[in-house]
Order: C-alpha cells, then sequence, then structure tokens
C-alpha cells in the first residue's frame, strides 16, 4: 500500500523539540502555519447522524467513500464527497488513500491516575481497589509524578485515537490542575473532575472533611471549567456509594445545581459484591441506584460507569432520568465483575444513553478499537453480537451523547469541532489480508478494524484540526512495512549481467534518490522514519567502493525524493507539507545542505521529477488531481517560471502519477505512471518543440514509480511491478536508442530481490550503470 501523504510533516525550519520527537506533536504541526489554521483533509468518511441501535444503517450512517473535511479555526466547516473547488487555492490537502476517517475516539470513563498498576493481577473488585488502586493513586500527591503520568496518559490517548475522554483523577486537587493543564496543551477536549470520597479507602487518600471536599471542587469548577483558550469541562465526581458518606453525596448534588453544566460522574453496580454491600450501606433505598436518585444525582449529564448489575427497572429510572451508563467490556472482563446487558440498556422502547469506555487502569488498554473488540464479544456472549456500526457509534457520538457533548464532539457534521482519528486498514499484514478478503462494504471494513485493529491501525490523530499523532514517529519504533536494508546493484556493459543485492547497514523505504556528482554517487532517502538522509559511494579505479556514514538533512519528507545536478549545485527536491521544497549543496563534504525553500503554487503529495537540460533546471510535480505540473528554474535569475500545467498534443492536462525526467540524445524524456492496472507512458521532445505523442511501454502495467537515465548511448529505464496489489521481488528493465524511438521488451532483473513498493533509484557513474533500492 501506498499513501500520498502519511501526515507526519512537520517543517525544517520548526523542528520538533527534542523532548516531544516521539509521536505526539506539540505545537509545531504544519498546520498551524496554514492560513487562519485551514485543513484539509481527504480520505474515506465515516460518521453517525442517529442511533444505530434505534433506527437503522441508512438513517443513522454517513459514508463518503471519496470524502474531503476542510476545518478552520479548529471547526469542521466541510465535510462531504470531494470536491477540489472547495479547497482554498492556497492550502494542501492531506490525502489519506484508502484510509477510514471517522470522529476522535470519545472515552466515556477513565481513570489517568491508574496508568502506573494497569495490568496488575485481577482480584475481585474491593480486594483489588485495597491492593493496587488506592496505593498507587496516593502516589499522585507527589506534583512530580502527577505531572509524568498526565502526560503519558495524554499522549497515549492520541496515540490511540481519542480525542476527549471523561476522566478520574484523585482526591488531590493538583492532580485535577495538571491534568487540565496537559490537555490544554495539547489542545484536547477534556473532562474531568476531583474525586470525591470520604470513607472506606487509606486515610491519606480520603478527604479531610466533607465541607473542604466541595470547597476544593468549587474552586476547580470555577478554574477550570470552560476556561478560555481550553477545551476543558468540569465533572463532580463521588467515587462510588461505598467510598462517599450520605453527607458527601448531598453535597455533590447540592453543587451541582450550582453549577448546572458542569457533568456529574461515578461507579455504579460494577460488582455484585458491591451492590451487596451497598445495599447493606442504605438499607433506605429501594434499589441500589436510588443512593444516587435520592441524592438528586440523576439527570442528563451524570455518566454511571459500568452498571453491570443494574436492574431492569433500575434501567428505567436511567431512562427516565436522563442518566447515562459508560460500556466497560476490557474492564468487567479482566475483574470478572459479569456481563453489561447493552440489548437491555438500549431496549428501542426506552432507550438508555450509552457510550463506550476503556476503564484503564482495570480495562488493560486505552485502544478504543479493543475496546470495541471486547463489547463485541460481551454481546455475543450475551445473545447479542454487535455489529460494527453500533460499535463505532458507541465510541463516537454515543460517547459524546452520554457527556451531553454531542453539539461539539463525536461527529464530523460542519460545525462541530475537528476533532478526528485516521484509521489504516492496512496496518498489519492480518488486517491487509482481512481487508482485501471482505464484501467491500463500509461496515465490514469498520468490523475489520474493530476486531483486528488496535494502535497499530491508528495512522494519525487530529484534535481542532491539528494533527497531534502521527504513527511514523511512533516512540522511535521501527515498523516492519518502512524498515529495510538500504541495498543497490550495478549493470556491466562488458559483462551484460547486474550485480547481485549489495547490502548496506543503512535502513528506510520509499525510492531512494541517486545522481553522479563531484566525483560521487550521492544518495538521499528516507529512514524508517521518513526523515531524510545523505550518503555518498565513492570508487577509485576498479576498487570495490563504499558508501558514506549517512547523514540526516533535517527534515521530513512524506514521500521520496529527487536529485540532480545543475550549474556546479547539487540540488534536492522533496514533498512536505502538501508543496514541493527544495534545497542545495556543493561539493565542499564539511559544508551543510542549504535551509528548505517551498516553491509556491502548486499542492503535491508525491515526490517530483527533476532534471537539468537547455541551461534550465527541470521540476514535474503531481497535484492532488493527479494533474502534471512543469516548472524551470535558472540559477542566473534565482527565479523559477512557474507551474504551468503540462498539456498533451490535443490540449488536455495530463493525467498520471511518479514521472521521471531525463535529458538524453538531446532531447528530454518523460515517463509516468498512468494508473495502477496500464502500462507507463513516455513521451519527448527536442527544444523549443513539440512533445512526441504519448506511447506506452508495453509489458510494464501495475508499474507506479519508473525510472529513466541515459547510460552508454543509451536511454534505460526501470521499475517494479505489481499485479492486483501484490509484491513482486524482480524488477524490470528496458533499454532505447537514440536512432530507435522504441523500448526493448522489460526483462525482470533476477539478481535483485527489491521491495517493489518502494521502488528503484537509477544513474550512470564511473562508467556503470547504478541502482538503489531497499531489499528484504
Amino acid at each position: 500500500m501506498t499513501m500520498e501523504a502519511s501526515g507526519n510533516q512537520v517543517p525544517d525550519e520548526a523542528p520538533i523539540a527534542p523532548e516531544a520527537a516521539g509521536d505526539v506533536h506539540r505545537s509545531h504541526a504544519p498546520e498551524e502555519r496554514r492560513r487562519d489554521s485551514v485543513t484539509a483533509v481527504r480520505g474515506r468518511l465515516v460518521w453517525f447522524r442517529d442511533d444505530p441501535f434505534l433506527c437503522g444503517p441508512t438513517e443513522a450512517i454517513r459514508y463518503e467513500k471519496d470524502g474531503l473535511l476542510i476545518c478552520e479555526n479548529g471547526k469542521i466547516v466541510y465535510s462531504g464527497r470531494f470536491r477540489a473547488d472547495r479547497v482554498p487555492s492556497d492550502v494542501a490537502v492531506v490525502h489519506y488513500r484508502d484510509h477510514v476517517i471517522t470522529p476522535g475516539f470519545v472515552d466515556s470513563h477513565v481513570h489517568y491516575t491508574q496508568v502506573g498498576m494497569i495490568a496488575s493481577y485481577g482480584e475481585r473488585l474491593i480486594h483489588w481497589l485495597d491492593k493496587y488502586v488506592y496505593p498507587e493513586e496516593m502516589k499522585y500527591s507527589d506534583r512530580k509524578y502527577a505531572e509524568e503520568g498526565a502526560e503519558l496518559f495524554c499522549r497515549e490517548l492520541l496515540r490511540n485515537g481519542t480525542t476527549t475522554a471523561l476522566v478520574f483523577t484523585s482526591t488531590y486537587a493538583h492532580s485535577v490542575d495538571i491534568l487540565f493543564e496537559k490537555a490544554a496543551k495539547y489542545g484536547m477536549r477534556m473532562a474531568a473532575g476531583k474525586v470525591l470520597m470520604d470513607r472506606n479507602a487509606p486515610p491519606r487518600l480520603l478527604d479531610s472533611s466533607v465541607g473542604e471536599a466541595i470547597s476544593q471542587t468549587r474552586e476547580l469548577i470555577e478554574r477550570w471549567h470552560n476556561k478560555a483558550g481550553t477545551r476543558n469541562v468540569y465533572a463532580i465526581m463521588p467515587r462510588f456509594p461505598l467510598a462517599c458518606s450520605r453527607e458527601m453525596l448531598a453535597a455533590a448534588g447540592k453543587l451541582w445545581k450550582e453549577h448546572p453544566s458542569v457533568l456529574m460522574h461515578s461507579h455504579i453496580a460494577e460488582n455484585s459484591d458491591e451492590v451487596f454491600e451497598g445495599r447493606k450501606m442504605f438499607p433506605e433505598c429501594g434499589t441500589y441506584l436510588d443512593v444516587f436518585k435520592n441524592h438528586e444525582l440523576l439527570k442528563p449529564g451524570m455518566v454511571l460507569a459500568h452498571g453491570v448489575h443494574l436492574t431492569l427497572p433500575e434501567l428505567d429510572t436511567c431512562h427516565r432520568t436522563g442518566a447515562a451508563i459508560a460500556h466497560c467490556p476490557t474492564s468487567n472482563l479482566f475483574l470478572g465483575s459479569g456481563l453489561f446487558r447493552l440489548r437491555d440498556a438500549k431496549t428501542p422502547s426506552r432507550p438508555v444513553t450509552v457510550g463506550l469506555a476503556t476503564d484503564v487502569g482495570g480495562g488493560t488498554s486505552l485502544s478504543m478499537l479493543t475496546t470495541m473488540n471486547e463489547a463485541y464479544k460481551v454481546g455475543a456472549l450475551d445473545g447479542n453480537p454487535i455489529d460494527a456500526l453500533r460499535l463505532f457509534y458507541l465510541a463516537t457520538l454515543g460517547s459524546a451523547k452520554a457527556l451531553r457533548m454531542d453539539h461539539q464532539i463525536g461527529s464530523l457534521e460542519a460545525g462541530h469541532e475537528a476533532d478526528f482519528v485516521v484509521l489504516d486498514p492496512h496496518a498489519t499484514p492480518l488486517l491487509t489480508k482481512r481487508s482485501r478478503t471482505g464484501d467491500g462494504s463500509i461496515e465490514d471494513l469498520l468490523f475489520a478494524l474493530a476486531l483486528a485493529g488496535d494502535t497499530d491501525a491508528v495512522e494519525a490523530t487530529y484534535v481542532a484540526g491539528r494533527r497531534r499523532y502521527a504513527r511514523a514517529q511512533d516512540g522511535g519504533k521501527k515498523r516492519d512495512r518502512r524498515n529495510f536494508p538500504f541495498a543497490w546493484s550495478r549493470y556491466d556493459w562488458k559483462s551484460g549481467s547486474w550485480l547481485p543485492d549489495q547490502v548496506t547497514p543503512m535502513r528506510g523505504w520509499r525510492v531512494p534518490a541517486i545522481e553522479a556528482y563531484a566525483g560521487g554517487l550521492h544518495c538521499v532517502y528516507n529512514d524508517p522514519t521518513d526523515m531524510l538522509h545523505w550518503t555518498v559511494f565513492t570508487q577509485k579505479d576498479d576498487r570495490p567502493g563504499s558508501w558514506s556514514e549517512p547523514r540526516s538533512l533535517g527534515v521530513r519528507s512524506y514521500a521520496g525524493v529527487a536529485i540532480a545536478p545543475y550549474h556546479d549545485l547539487l540540488y534536492c527536491f522533496y514533498s512536505m507539507d502538501g508543496k514541493i521544497w527544495w534545497r542545495t549543496r556543493n561539493d565542499d563534504p564539511s559544508r551543510p545542505w542549504s535551509p528548505g525553500t517551498a516553491i509556491p503554487g502548486l499542492s503535491s503529495q508525491q515526490p517530483p521529477a527533476v532534471t537539468a537540460y537547455g541551461d534550465h533546471l527541470h521540476v514535474l510535480a503531481v497535484d492532488g488531481d493527479r494533474r502534471l505540473h512543469w516548472n524551470t528554474y535558472h540559477s542566473k535569475t534565482a527565479s523559477w517560471t512557474g507551474w504551468v500545467p503540462w498539456k498533451n498534443g490535443n490540449g488536455d492536462i495530463v493525467k498520471g502519477g511518479w514521472p521521471s525526467i531525463a535529458a538524453y540524445a538531446g532531447r528530454l524524456y518523460v515517463v509516468y505512471s498512468p494508473g495502477p492496472d496500464s502500462d507507463i507512458m513516455w513521451t519527448a521532445r527536442f527544444p523549443d518543440t513539440e512533445w512526441w505523442p504519448h506511447r506506452k511501454l508495453p509489458g510494464t502495467a501495475g508499474t507506479d514509480q519508473p525510472k529513466i537515465a541515459h547510460y552508454n548511448g543509451l536511454l534505460y529505464a526501470i521499475g517494479s511491478w505489481w499485479e492486483s496489489g501484490k509484491k513482486h521481488k524482480n524488477i524490470w528493465w528496458a533499454q532505447q536508442g537514440a536512432d530507435v524511438a522504441e523500448w526493448t521488451d522489460p526483462r525482470p532483473i533476477t539478481r535483485i530481490n527489491a521491495v517493489s513498493f518502494s521502488g528503484t533509484g537509477l544513474t550512470a557513474y564511473h562508467g556503470q550503470l547504478y541502482t538503489a533500492y531497499f531489499t528484504e
């Protein structure tokens, strides 16, 4: 799978700070640099307009197979079918080909103070709290420990595609301050509050008095709830009836009347032992849920975590009062608490609002995809397996409704806040196989992502229209599909053969660019994180030669690169932030590359083609609609002529991808790929003449990244075959003579083992023809 932009772009003049060089972008995402913070994203859009538990899928879902999101100043201003005329001329579209874009996940119940004891051996709930949870939460009395926990928590949410969460903190007021500060830094919409708890826990963790606890909570509400410049929402949080006295519950209810716009959040009926103890502690209540009802805590805005053992009459009460339930399947299974009866809760005659929740650290993952997986299994054990639409609804709009935020988040409708997640159906070999063998429907694809996807499936997470997480920088983790050994080979005219793979310690992916310049063979390539590196191969006489230690250019390119010598300098071109950038260097190895400069006027997500011809530097690039555009540069004037659409003899703009250009025999040649199932096309022209008719190079169907270069009186073409998306390890090559404008039949190079989606570089150096690529 080749993606037009993986969405992990960081301008070289605004590098990520060392402490932020992991997977989450803090302040230098390219969207921030665009006009009025406008972001345009293209891909498969899926969101909900209604509850699929209560209506049919057609009424519930909105699906755009080729969709466009335009976000401005943190809000979605357009969502629908892709239309190029809807995109502002100075905004680059980020293309997520074949990816699914949904609203950011909304976790309706989670504990940031429990991330440190996740996956602790799970006994029954009450003993588990005493042995693991309370000791861990007491550590949050230390501000530094709380800051580390909050930072990790926010970064992990974004890594899992979660943009909003309803979060339990601890009884320490500063644990709330710290979480809200971190959430504001990342621009996230976060709901949280100080835990209210005055009994049945270690003394160090208990509130000293009801009055002090309510006073602290009131101050926190005034400090953080809907604070200007943040997206923070306060939630009053009595832990659960067993941990709160009647006085604490009554005070919480009174405070909510004073501040009706805040949320209320607690636990209920998670465990059968809890229900039994609660009925003993509150004998005046007819049901366990009546503990909250009698203290005026049941109404819209109350989110009750778990609800595993709520009776049918108690579910009726939730429906009548508007109280919502956070379904926590992973946690309920881990602690053996039981199976939440989602079917009973969502009975159409009296539906209860239900959201989905990870409940870490009772849950074992912050991934909402993993949580969907567990929700499906819980439903199946109850005789009610949940389909994909209902799973994704619970994780997005369903949870947003539970938090009374469905007018703000949980949807891709215009007017909503621009929080969304990009999911990759080809993130793992298993997902790739499953996606290809499915029935092709969006429902089937979503189900595959829910059941076979997890953190790895999250390609990117956008918060308020800005990308805050990109998978390619996943904490330095090298993914197999981006991490291959760099290899090279060369063709010897005398023997008529290619060398077998010459494998090096360097690693990366995409198409490496190679060119001869100043006595060396220069190569620029993408490492596994898409950081560009430069290395030089030198050979003297007939000695073997060697590559220099790679040096970083200090910039990432989310496509391949192109290099070319021109007027005593070596030029490097790459795609970043949707634009074509360039930089140069001279033959002094001690001098760095020049700073990057963008060529204005064209939005492109593919690597350009470049060569020197007729005293000019020529660049050919592809826009978001696969239209080819031409530009030229002259060093004497240090200026570009400007992008001009490349037209054929009929006056039509040429469409294609992955072009390559080369000067040969006084002509300028171009090859390009018109599509995945077509032979590559080629054409040529003399200076100031018309282009020849565009012709096929037969036998090259499925080649998407061809290259051409002149060597020893002939023009050579090279490429890698694709066949129905399958990978072939061999690459092909063909030749053409100056006086015979026909190509030889493409022949496989059986001695070269190339990763086909990466393609190959090609150039002449030191009397031989060299190719560079990534191998397995």
